[in-house]
């Protein structure tokens, strides 16, 4: 298996020219689908802006508003598991391209819920709709960047998260404040079937179709792609799943994910309540305040990754921003609603959206890509379903026993620090030594 140096970068036994090989895919790739990425996620978190008024038509407590919120992530597990496989055999762009026509469809049909099990019906085929989503670009990634350029390229991508999350607050609360939350929901799920056209039409099949793309940087990706297969194939890594399950890097990055999403989706999902019932501020208003810790999640997560692609290393940069996310989070859970309150969650934010893609790459670094997409897809897979149910469940049972949010935020602030000490437990992978080739 190959090697990763032991500040968390792939070892390269051959130097591959990153430099020369081009601009053309940044302009012609990236910005689709951090397009289409953007759209999933403002379908995904939309709800937390809906809660409010939704749980006071359809009479939902607040365990069945966590329960709503998370319920997303036992239809994303079994898709996500098959996305990898999906993926390989059908293709990315095929496989993405399903995914953008279903989630749209279940995303509108959320408008249409009168009910507590209508809603939460919906909300798992919309996770069901979401689920190849991460593993197919990642594969889509992984074939079109070199491992020197993946951080910062799954850093541009992972942007849109923030960026969904950050434009879902204003753009919802200006719909819910006029219009409400069916048509909310259903003007949201609109651009997935818009963007499935841009994306048939301007993502290439392969290298060979990608007609925009200079012969001379064909080459060099090509050329770069075959020596890091090659560098894989003569550490003798394992071809098998039970060799990727027995490197304990992969258990700890599986730990860390579980409790990072929990910090997503847990804060992400509940804080626009937390911010309108500690307000006399109207659903527009709080939609702008829920915005700023994506601003500075957007900004964080930039510098982070490009420190990191900078830096050839991973895991300090992605384990000490989880750390310090969590206390923040732990100290702004205690502090009493004001504008300290409101600058600790906006540090929150700076930190939440550093970790996760530097996770991804890693996983990138240091298996080959045919092993490498399944472990991507069995650590995002387990992890959302553990972080994004039990995440937003555990704050809205713990909110309904308690009265308040305080002990839900202070323990999984804990959570996030507990999630970076196993990044930063990670270690090299070395190669099998009875394995390799004898030496005189």
């Amino acid at each position: 298996m190959a090697n990763i140096s032991r500040d968390g970068g792939a070892a390269a036994k051959t130097p591959i020219a990153t430099e020369s090989v081009g601009r053309a895919r940044w302009l012609h790739l990236i910005p689709v689908i951090f397009l289409m990425y953007t759209i999933a996620f403002f379908d995904r978190v939309n709800i937390g802006m809906a809660l409010p008024s939704m749980s006071a038509d359809l009479h939902l407590s607040p365990s069945q508003q966590g329960f709503a919120g998370g319920v997303f992530f036992w239809g994303y597990l079994p898709s996500f598991l098959a996305g990898g496989w999906l993926a390989l055999r059908f293709g990315a762009r095929r496989t993405i391209l399903g995914s953008l026509i279903t989630w749209g469809l279940f995303s509108m049909a959320t408008g249409l819920a009168s009910s507590f099990h209508q809603l939460a019906a919906l909300r798992f085929l919309l996770g069901f709709a979401e689920g190849p989503l991460w593993t197919s670009i990642s594969l889509l990634l992984s074939q079109w960047f070199l491992k020197s350029e993946r951080g910062r390229a799954f850093g541009l991508w992972n942007l849109s998260i923030p960026v969904g999350a950050l434009l879902s607050g204003p753009l919802s609360g200006l719909v819910l404040q006029y219009w409400g939350w069916h048509t909310m929901f259903v003007v949201g799920g609109l651009p997935a079937w818009i963007w499935a056209v841009v994306w048939w039409r301007a993502i290439p099949k392969d290298l060979d179709h990608a007609h925009w793309l200079p012969a001379e940087e064909r080459r060099n990706l090509e050329n770069g792609l075959a020596i890091e297969q090659a560098q894989f194939a003569a550490t003798h890594a394992s071809k098998d799943w039970h060799g990727m399950l027995r490197q304990p890097a992969v258990w700890l990055l599986l730990g860390a994910t579980c409790f990072n999403n929990m910090i997503f989706y847990g804060f992400g999902l509940w804080l626009p309540t937390v911010l309108k019932a500690a307000s006399a501020l109207n659903i527009a208003r709080v939609g702008i305040l829920n915005a700023l810790p994506y601003v500075a999640s957007g900004i964080g997560l930039l510098l982070c990754t490009r420190s990191s692609d900078r830096h050839k290393e991973r895991r300090l940069h992605a384990g000490l921003p989880m750390i310090i996310g969590g206390i923040f989070l732990f100290l702004g859970s205690r502090t009493g609603w004001g504008l300290l309150q409101m600058v600790i969650f906006i540090l929150v934010g700076f930190t939440m959206y550093m970790t996760l893609p530097l996770i991804s790459t890693l996983v990138t670094d240091i298996l080959p890509s045919a092993l490498a997409i399944p472990a991507i897809a069995m650590i995002g897979g387990v992890g959302n379903l553990f972080g994004g149910f039990v995440g937003p469940q555990m704050v809205g049972t713990l909110k309904q026993m308690t009265g308040n949010f305080t002990v839900a935020f202070s323990l999984i602030g804990l959570f996030g620090v507990i999630g970076g000490l196993l990044i930063l437990s990670v270690r090299p992978v070395r190669p099998d030594a009875s394995k390799s080739p004898a030496t005189g």
